[in-house]
C-alpha cells in the first residue's frame, strides 16, 4: 500500500508550469502581436480612408439628386488646405443670378485628419444640372502614398463611382 502512495506522489507532484514554459508562451504571444498589430493599424487607417471617400460620394450624390428634384444647379465646393488643416467640402445651390449659396440643410464637412484630397488640386467645384448631368472629374483621396482611392464623376449621367488607386 505504501508503494502505491509513493507512486501517486511521484507522478502527480506537478502543481503548475515551469518558468521556461511560461517564457516560451510569452515569447510566442509577443511574436504574434509584433506581426499582427501593424497589420491591424494599417487596416484601421484604410477603413478611415474608405469612410472619408464614401462620405464625399454621398455628398456628391446628394447634390445630383437635389439638382434634379429642385430643378436647379447644385455643386459641391472643395477647399483644399495645407497640413495640418483638413480639407473641407460643402453643398451649394445656384441662386439663379450669379452666386452660389451654401445649402442650409448641409453643413460644411471635413475630411478626416491625415487624409488628403490630392487631385485635381487647388480648390474646385463639381456641378450638377437639373437633367442629372455633372462635371466630369476624378478626385484622388489618399492616406499614404500607397493607400489611395479615386472618385469619378461622369458628365453625361452624373454617375459617381469609387475605386481603389489613383
Amino acid at each position: 500500500m505504501s508503494e502505491i502512495r509513493e507512486n501517486k506522489r511521484a507522478g502527480g507532484g506537478s502543481r503548475g508550469y515551469s518558468l521556461v514554459e511560461l517564457l516560451v508562451v510569452l515569447g510566442l504571444a509577443a511574436t504574434l502581436l509584433a506581426i499582427g498589430v501593424p497589420a491591424l493599424i494599417g487596416q484601421m487607417n484604410h477603413l478611415r480612408l474608405t469612410r472619408s471617400v464614401r462620405d464625399i460620394a454621398i455628398e456628391l450624390n446628394a447634390a445630383r439628386l437635389k439638382a434634379i428634384a429642385q430643378n436647379n444647379r447644385y455643386n459641391v465646393h472643395f477647399t483644399l488646405n495645407a497640413a495640418p488643416a483638413v480639407d473641407t467640402y460643402r453643398l451649394q445651390y445656384f441662386d439663379g443670378a450669379s452666386d452660389w449659396i451654401d445649402e442650409p440643410t448641409h453643413e460644411t464637412k471635413e475630411v478626416e485628419p491625415g487624409i488628403d484630397i490630392v487631385s485635381p488640386g487647388a480648390d474646385f467645384d463639381i456641378d450638377f444640372w437639373p437633367q442629372g448631368k455633372g462635371t466630369a472629374r476624378s478626385i484622388c483621396v489618399q492616406y499614404t502614398a500607397s493607400d489611395k482611392m479615386k472618385i469619378d464623376v461622369t458628365e453625361a449621367m452624373g454617375r459617381i463611382t469609387i475605386e481603389n488607386g489613383c
